[in-house]
């Protein structure tokens, strides 16, 4: 596959930084343009994460294409994707995937599918029937599926906890992530209040405010950037949906096990090749599904992995190193993405799992037409030597 990704630009991450998201989108830019090497006249395709149209003249680019992709947090990995294919097919030669939003300083009225002015319209996660009977945004659904796991397997409230504490760990030690200094214990945990049962506070991601942004290009001009580029090697996308029509929506993590297969396969590698992984977690209980439906353990292990210390970096499969959504910070999947780019370079500011040549990076969101219905994506990224 010929797909090399040479620049990553994040910037501050936090909430309510009282910055615009368009200019968070150009402070990322900005920084990936320089962390490659590049000019700015270079970059000729830009795939805005996200919905609408982007101001491209505040953001100083002339490129031949300027297209959103709005599959929620799946998008990152599938702006990559489709970043890799305009190269590929010689539409461009330096594409910029770029995001910037402000969750955490949008008003805080829920209002299912107003399209008002006045009010933080829920949009999608208000679909359908299911809204009616108060099912509304993600974490009930995340609720289901824990509740449907621990049922099955036998999961427990401590064992989604060890996931939280291993992410917060992570976090405590990395500048400029939400939970920086702040670590948390399973007692901490198991004491925070209950958000949707058996989901607790600390189970539950944060909305942040942050840009962030990468271009992608050939494996042949990354020769020519500055930096250590990472090669695209896997790719792969499911889709939820088929959950709704054979009735196992809650029985796993979207189409996750198929994304895999495909990224898998591209890659010529399989779980046992995997040196760190970076899941898309807005709830601990997707970091469980995830090691189960990725191949790391059997169906029903995820929970006992993480609390026998499956996660952390000493562990069978370091995940989320950078703190991951639970506790760095959220920029739906580029926060996976990101950490799997520092990652595959060697250059994480703190985590850095030893001589990693595969990194498996997943993307996760944008329902299908009911809640539960998630697309998902699958990226394997590696140095580029």
């Amino acid at each position: 596959m010929d797909g090399a990704i040479v620049g990553l630009g994040l910037t501050e991450q936090g909430r309510h930084l009282g910055v615009s998201a368009r200019e968070l989108r150009r402070r990322a830019l900005d920084a990936a343009i320089a962390d490659a090497g590049l000019v700015r006249g270079q970059i000729d395709g830009y795939v805005l994460v996200g919905s609408g149209f982007e101001d491209l003249r505040y953001l100083g680019i002339n490129p031949r294409f300027s297209y959103s992709l709005q599959s929620g947090g799946a998008s990152p990995a599938l702006a990559v994707a489709a970043a890799v294919g305009a190269v590929a097919t010689g539409q461009a030669e330096y594409v910029a995937c770029v995001y910037g939003e402000t969750w955490s300083s949008q008003p805080p009225l829920l209002q299912p599918n107003s399209g008002g002015p006045d009010g933080f319209d829920i949009g999608s996660y208000s679909y359908g029937y299911p809204y009616a009977f108060g099912l509304v945004g993600p974490g009930a659904v995340y609720a289901l599926q824990a509740r449907r796991h621990m049922e099955r397997y036998g999961t427990t409230s401590e064992q989604l906890g060890a996931v939280a504490v291993a992410a917060r760990d992570y976090a405590s030690v990395r500048p400029g992530a939400v939970g920086y200094g702040q670590p948390i214990t399973l007692a901490d945990h198991q004491g925070s209040r209950m958000i949707v049962d058996p989901l607790r506070l600390l189970d539950c991601s944060r909305p942040t405010d942050g840009g962030a942004a990468v271009i992608v290009t050939s494996r042949a001009r990354a020769a020519d950037c500055a930096g250590r580029s990472v090669q695209v090697l896997g790719m792969g996308a499911g889709h939820g949906i088929g959950g709704w029509w054979d009735g196992t929506m809650f029985d796993k993590h979207a189409d996750a096990a198929r994304s895999g297969e495909r990224a898998y396969r591209q890659a010529g590698l399989g779980p046992d090749d995997i040196d760190v992984a970076q899941f898309y977690d807005a709830f601990s209980i997707a970091i469980v599904l995830q090691l189960e439906q990725y191949g790391f353990c059997a169906a029903g292990e995820g929970g006992p992995l993480a609390a026998a210390g499956g996660t952390r970096i000493d562990g069978a499969i370091p995940t989320n190193t950078g703190g991951g959504q639970l506790s760095g910070f959220y920029a739906t999947g580029f926060t996976p993405l990101s950490e799997g780019i520092l990652q595959a370079r060697g250059a994480a500011p703190s985590n850095q799992v030893p001589d990693v040549r595969a990194c498996l990076v997943s993307g996760h969101g944008g329902n299908g037409g009911v809640s539960g219905s998630w697309a998902h994506a699958t990226l394997i990224l590696g140095p580029l030597d």
